[in-house]
């Protein structure tokens, strides 16, 4: 078509050639397309922009937020591609701010180098006419969201302009006038990108700053938030200060000092979303915020109730939530910002209790039958649970009483910390209550090692069970406290903690306290060589947790019946227990129990197969550390030390020996860290050092008298003969016999005189 005749616009939408064009009236110059930001991660995005354009099909860019779509674009108009297609006529107009289709125009004038004035749509759509052209309307959905009607018709119009190509840039849905544009929604960026994207920003040479990949973290990869936040790093080559702030301030910390606008301020761009939304949109994301882990694609209602349904379907139409493959959640920064400044209110936060309840209801059923099903199901919801907890408890008192549940859930699965339980004690008054969560917090806490913090919880529950008249909640915190001491080995105390127990279990009818007491003191006989009453009293304890459909209790009483078969060296009898109790474990779920029995399984197979015993110590030791079981760990790696020294590889037994040592003291188990010390012992007695074998020895006798461990004496007596000379020997040699036949127990004189003989 000649350049010296335009197009104008008839009724209807056609376009018919008229009288002279003057492209550029009124002297002004067309403004040039933008020099593209920094873009990284997005080379698939803009392939497919770039791709669309040069094949004459229009582009629509959609996404959240701070996520990059005026970058993406940017970056696609300057692409050698699209240069060498469009040359010069390529333009951005951003709809910020406009109320109608006229003021688009208008804009788009201004940028085209189109005088203003009479017409100005028709002179618009004709100089866009006169040659090859792409424009970018960014911002779009400024402009349907004030004036849907005029922006179907401005594109409907512009669809007859066959030599121009468009690309939108829209937080929403678009108009069906759109809809046979190439479509590309933008995400975040990958965990890797965005930390390249903040090190392009803030420096390399952050790049081993221990904060740095937490810090982009839980910037859930939006392009805006990384660049924002890494241009705050200082030049002092850390990030110390800076995670500090992030975590104190988070989105409000997003901004540049030049002033509020959407493309340097994250709140800003934020905030121009929230004032879109309706009210139905506003509750649904205030309450979509509480969920980090967002909620399955096809169960939005497993959180959110169906009168947010609508809501939901708005927040989806302006791309305020990201979908990935099978879960909706909003995005990090926008989730923060809607907490600190749109947060949940009361009334929103009760039509969350519902589906809060049937979830921690969900949780609890770990360590019965269906246990394994309900920890696959709730592990997916942990996050969420404990977020919308820790928001609701201050407000709405009744998700206090939810705090127990999911404290035992994280006791048997390694999720989650202690602060959901504190949170919830500083919010809540009832002493009924107060007792539940501090005997729950005292269970998790000894669970994970931490004896000082456990036993600080029971001495704060047991009078408050006593108040409330909570016979079973008293009995179940004396046996709680006899169990630290049992771990200890202060034997003594553990048992007179259990006698004082059972009878409370007793009179409230609480057969799984009871049947959970006679396996405790059944545990004390057996550390005490009495096998055959702790085999009695674990046969009383196993029909008592059949009765009452106990899984979990079975298969501890099944473990222990396997270490009795064990140490009396039966060992298909022990491997038989074992293999049941495990089977029963990881049907309830119990994370810490399967892991217990795989170390076990470990020893029992060590005579056959160091390498089998290795691997399933090492599977053990996995699980060990995804609960956060301390005292697991360290058995584990002691075990281990003990293969590598069978093995004669002391440089590996030593390592995992003086890796265990620190976590028995951690937990205050003294047997445990003496085994250690023997163990250590015996690496530098092969090796010749006397002198610390002897030490190590010595120190490992000092905690076995302490403890009255009689039998580890004897064994250490025996070790020390082998790195003594004289009197010191005779007298350990002495030591040894007259410990052993106070003991009296079968054959432990004969292999004694074995390990002093070297035999």
């Amino acid at each position: 078509m000649a350049s010296g005749r335009s197009l104008v616009l008839q009724a209807g939408g056609d376009i018919v050639v008229g009288g002279p064009l003057l492209a550029g009236a009124g002297g002004s110059v067309p403004v040039p397309p933008p020099v593209p930001g920094l873009v990284l991660g997005r080379a698939g995005e803009i392939a497919a922009v770039v791709r669309g354009w040069c094949s004459d099909r229009w582009v629509a860019v959609t996404g959240g937020p701070g996520i990059g779509k005026s970058t993406l674009l940017a970056a696609a108009l300057d692409d050698p591609a699209v240069v060498k297609t469009f040359g010069t006529r390529r333009f951005v107009v951003s709809c910020e701010g406009v109320e109608s289709a006229d003021a688009v125009m208008d804009k788009t004038a201004l940028v085209l180098g189109v005088a203003l004035g009479e017409h100005v749509r028709n002179r618009v759509l004709g100089f866009l006419a006169a040659g090859p052209a792409v424009v970018v309307w960014d911002n779009f959905e400024t402009l349907t969201d004030t004036d849907p009607t005029g922006a179907g018709e401005l594109l409907a119009q512009l669809r007859g302009v066959r030599t121009a190509v468009v690309g939108v840039g829209s937080r929403g849905a678009l108009p069906t006038e759109v809809v046979p544009a190439v479509k590309v929604r933008l995400g975040p960026l990958s965990a890797p990108v965005a930390v390249e994207l903040f090190l392009a920003v803030a420096g390399g040479h952050l790049h081993r700053d221990p904060h740095l990949a937490d810090l982009v973290a839980g910037l859930d990869g939006v392009p805006l938030a990384i660049t924002l936040l890494a241009g705050l790093a200082d030049t002092s080559g850390t990030l110390d200060m800076l995670t500090a702030a992030w975590r104190a301030k988070h989105t409000d910390l997003l901004h540049r000092d030049v002033g509020a606008h959407r493309t340097s301020s994250l709140p800003v761009s934020i905030e121009l979303s929230w004032d879109r939304l309706g009210p139905d949109a506003r509750t649904a994301l205030s309450a979509a915020a509480l969920l980090p882990d967002g909620w399955p694609r096809d169960r939005p209602g497993l959180y959110l109730p169906d009168v947010m349904a609508a809501g939901l379907v708005e927040l989806d139409h302006r791309t305020l939530l990201h979908h990935d493959e099978h879960r909706h959640r909003c995005l990090a920064p926008l989730r923060e910002h809607i907490r600190a400044h749109h947060p949940a209110g009361p009334d929103t936060l009760r039509l969350l209790l519902p589906p809060a309840r049937r979830l921690t209801t969900r949780a609890a059923r770990i360590g019965l039958a269906d246990g394994a099903q309900a920890v696959a199901e709730m592990v997916p919801e942990f996050g969420n649970l404990a977020a919308l907890l820790h928001a609701a408890v201050p407000s709405i008192p009744d998700y206090a009483g939810l705090v127990p549940d999911l404290l035992d859930f994280q006791r048997f699965t390694g999720l989650g910390d202690h602060r959901l339980g504190h949170h919830a004690l500083a919010h809540t008054t009832d002493p009924a209550l107060r007792a539940g969560i501090t005997q729950a917090l005292a269970q998790l806490h000894f669970t994970r090692g931490d004896h000082a913090r456990a036993r600080a919880s029971y001495d704060e529950t047991l009078p408050l069970f006593r108040e409330v008249g909570d016979v079973a909640g008293e009995a179940g915190t004396l046996k709680g406290l006899g169990n630290i001491a049992f771990i200890e080995s202060d034997d003594t105390t553990a048992r007179t903690f259990y006698n004082q127990a059972l009878p409370l279990f007793r009179r409230v009818g609480d057969v799984p306290g009871e049947a959970g007491t006679l396996q405790d003191l059944g545990r004390i006989a057996f550390r005490r060589s009495d096998n055959d009453t702790a085999r009695a009293l674990y046969h009383q304890a196993l029909p008592l947790y059949r009765q009452v459909g106990s899984v979990l209790g079975e298969a501890n009483t099944l473990k222990d019946l396997g270490n009795i078969a064990f140490i009396e060296s039966d060992d298909t009898t022990a491997r038989t227990f074992y293999d049941q109790a495990l089977q029963l474990y990881r049907r309830v779920g119990s994370v810490l129990g399967e892991a217990n029995t795989l170390s076990l399984l470990g020893n029992v197979v060590s005579h056959e197969s160091k390498d089998t015993a290795r691997t399933f110590h090492h599977q053990a030791l996995r699980l060990y550390r995804q609960v956060g079981s301390v005292l697991g760990e360290a058995n584990t790696l002691s075990r281990l030390g003990d293969i590598a020294f069978d093995e004669s590889d002391d440089a590996t037994a030593h390592t995992f020996h003086h890796q265990a040592l620190p976590l028995f003291k951690q937990v205050g188990d003294v047997l445990g860290e003496a085994n250690t010390l023997n163990g250590l012992g015996r690496i530098a007695s092969r090796r010749s050092d006397d002198a610390a074998a002897r030490a190590f020895h010595n120190q490992a006798l000092q905690l076995y008298e302490a403890i009255n461990d009689r039998y580890s004496q004897a064994w250490t007596h025996s070790h020390l003969t082998h790195v003594t000379t004289d009197e010191q020997r005779a007298h350990h040699l002495h030591a040894m016999n007259h410990i052993a036949t106070q003991l009296d127990v079968p054959g432990l004189h004969e292999q004694l005189r074995d390990s002093v003989s070297g035999a």
